[in-house]
């Protein structure tokens, strides 16, 4: 089993001053490390297909309706679940010293994600140190 996290937006709340509205945090989880590469695979034969660099990295907001549509074409025939946690930042309800530190904030986003995909998680190895300490 492999699991895949990223976020959108950022855990700022300076929102006269670039910081976005929302922080969204999302999980892919393959069972199956074949299905994985099998899908990675086909997002880097999509790439080729549409014309973009072999690191092109699939964003929503600046793509067009006709890549974002290829993109989801492309990857639905493998077998995957997700797990994705939207924050609405400029809420009036948020409140709390955590709110105020970003890394606590980051946390406290990623805590819900993965707690949501606990049944999910249990059964995912822990990462391995490469011998660079990566």
């Amino acid at each position: 089993m492999l699991a895949f996290i990223d976020e959108s937006g950022d855990s700022g709340f300076k929102f006269g001053q670039g910081s976005s509205k929302f922080f969204i945090v999302s999980m892919v989880v393959f069972e199956d490390t074949e299905d994985a590469e099998a899908c990675d695979q086909r997002i880097q034969l999509l790439r080729r297909e549409l014309g973009v660099n072999a690191k092109y990295e699939f964003h929503f907001r600046p793509n067009s309706e006709k890549v974002r549509k290829a993109f989801l074409q492309a990857v639905a025939p493998y077998n995957f679940f997700y797990y994705s946690f939207a924050l609405n930042k400029a809420s009036k309800s948020l409140y709390g010293e955590g709110f105020k530190n970003k890394e606590s904030f980051y946390k406290y986003t990623c805590g819900l994600v993965f707690e949501n995909a606990k049944d999910k998680l249990d059964n995912i190895p822990s990462p391995k140190k490469t011998s660079t300490g990566n």
